[in-house]
């Protein structure tokens, strides 16, 4: 049986560890015979029985692993009623279950678990997997709460009817790995800040985001993920936000922190029907998107709003379509959008106007913007966009060429802001 990995090593090395624990730590009488530390729950007298309070019993299994310096809390199936938070203070602490059959069942408002030190020290190496959340009974709190975490790793972990989701301040390199949160009633799925007042102020730095699906039931007002103040170096692959209250993905500074958002990247981001902007970048720099797939804004919104505060932003590939208002609105400096298709936008499916907004809007702030590559139009929705283009009239320093803007409205770019020497539009259909 090998023994944890170090806090360095890499995931492949953890899997490979629950895989072997899992399979073979028994002996033949039913004992451990791991060199891993192993708290069971039951064995400190959680029932799992879906009645009993066995907050005290799992406190006592995480603290057995604390105590031992680091090791597995275990939990066999079951369904375990908690009535506080769970708390781990320390690094190298596992919580593991066996999938949708080890299931925690929080009762009232408070963080279900909570990975923090006190005196805002770092903990490190902490990971949760294999367990699902049933939290129709929160009324308040997160489910999985993460302060001051470094290398910390969620995997196949399921979350239903909760209040809160996922949320992490001041963190450095967390991942979060096929993992299903669905029909949450509070403000946000995820929540990543960074910064704050103080000595030290703090930052956040990588967030990586594979294979989340989040969403459900509709919840006004609630942010799919939520990147807030001093965050950088966020990766997504294979995301996808359903059914989503607020906007799907937001970057912004509200947090009143010394640096913005900056350097994400996201691949196959899927968000479909939010009640506002699929991908909305109030605040930041360096955000690059390859193949999103972003349909169905049902507020008075776009799909993609880009703020007069934002620079350095990429779309390349994908789709947007079936907005109230323009599929993308581009109001920042340094941006590039290519090979991607808007179409069905200013769409009255969804509350809109036919022929009240383009496919592609340079709005009023915009400024050093190149659109090259791209289809905007449909045939068969031909009335729908004004435009394929909208350029407003304090625009600059455009480059427009190369596009295909049948099929709207008006055919062509809506020029507001005029040619010079700063400003061209040439070669599109």
């Amino acid at each position: 049986m090998p023994r944890l990995p170090s806090i360095g090593s890499d995931i492949g090395s953890w899997g490979s560890l629950l895989n072997e624990f899992l399979r073979v730590s028994h002996r033949e009488d039913g004992s451990i015979k791991s060199t891993v530390s192993v708290s069971n729950v039951q064995d400190f007298g959680a029932k799992g029985d879906g009645v009993a309070n066995d907050t005290a019993a799992i406190q006592s299994a995480i603290d057995a692993a604390i105590s031992a310096g680091g090791g597995i809390v275990f939990f066999p199936r079951g369904r375990y009623v908690t009535t506080a938070s769970l708390i781990c203070s320390a690094s190298a602490v596992v919580l593991c279950g066996v999938g949708h059959s080890s299931v925690i069942m929080p009762k009232g408002s408070f963080d279900t678990i909570s990975f923090a030190a006190p005196g805002n020290a770092y903990i490190y190496g902490n990971k949760i997997a294999d367990i699902l959340f049933e939290e129709s009974q929160k009324n308040g709190g997160a489910t999985i709460n993460g302060q001051y975490v470094a290398q910390f790793h969620a995997m196949r972990v399921y979350g239903g009817s909760g209040w809160n989701g996922w949320i992490f301040h001041n963190f450095n390199n967390v991942t979060l790995e096929h993992c299903r949160f669905e029909s949450y009633r509070g403000e946000y799925y995820g929540k990543a800040t960074g910064g704050g007042s103080g000595p030290g102020k703090g930052r956040s730095d990588v967030l990586r985001l594979f294979g989340l699906v989040l969403g459900g039931e509709r919840k006004t007002g609630m942010v799919g993920i939520d990147i807030d103040g001093f965050v950088h170096t966020v990766n997504g692959w294979g995301v996808h936000l359903i059914n989503i209250g607020a906007q799907g993905l937001l970057a912004r500074n509200t947090f009143g922190a010394e640096n913005n958002p900056t350097f994400f990247t996201f691949d196959d981001l899927e968000c479909d029907y939010p009640d506002l902007e699929c991908v909305r970048l109030d605040s930041g720099q360096r955000f690059f998107f390859n193949n999103a797939q972003l349909n169905g804004t049902r507020g008075a919104a776009s799909n993609i709003y880009i703020s007069p505060n934002v620079r350095g932003i990429s779309f390349t590939g994908g789709f947007s379509s079936g907005a109230q208002q323009a599929g993308i609105a581009i109001d920042g400096r340094d941006v590039t959008v290519s090979a991607m298709h808007f179409y069905f936008n200013s769409s009255p499916e969804f509350g809109g106007a036919k022929n009240a907004y383009p496919g592609i809007l340079l709005g009023m702030a915009s400024k050093d913007v190149t659109v090259t590559g791209c289809r905007s139009g449909q045939e068969a929705t031909q009335d729908y966009q004004s435009s394929g283009c909208q350029v407003d009239t304090t625009a600059d320093g455009f480059v427009i060429v190369g596009n295909d803007f049948r099929y709207n409205g008006l055919p062509g770019v809506n020029n507001g802001a005029g040619i010079g020497p700063s400003k061209l539009i040439a070669n599109n259909i």
